[in-house]
């Protein structure tokens, strides 16, 4: 019985929800990065140079 009912399961509807995820969280990301102050992506590039630790969102 439990074999028919995960045969019956249509996992195509999984995959696309997924997917929708995926875009729904990679245009968010890509949102707040665009959305950074041209000093806040200067201070993140320069992070693996610094030996101080600080956080670069303080302005």
């Amino acid at each position: 019985m439990l074999k028919d009912v995960i045969r019956a399961i249509d996992y195509s509807d999984c995959a696309e929800a997924a997917l929708l995820l995926f875009v729904f969280a990679f245009g968010l990301m890509l949102m707040a990065t665009l959305r950074l102050s041209r000093n806040a992506t200067e201070k993140f590039a320069s992070i693996p140079l610094s030996d101080k630790v600080e956080d670069p969102r303080d302005e």
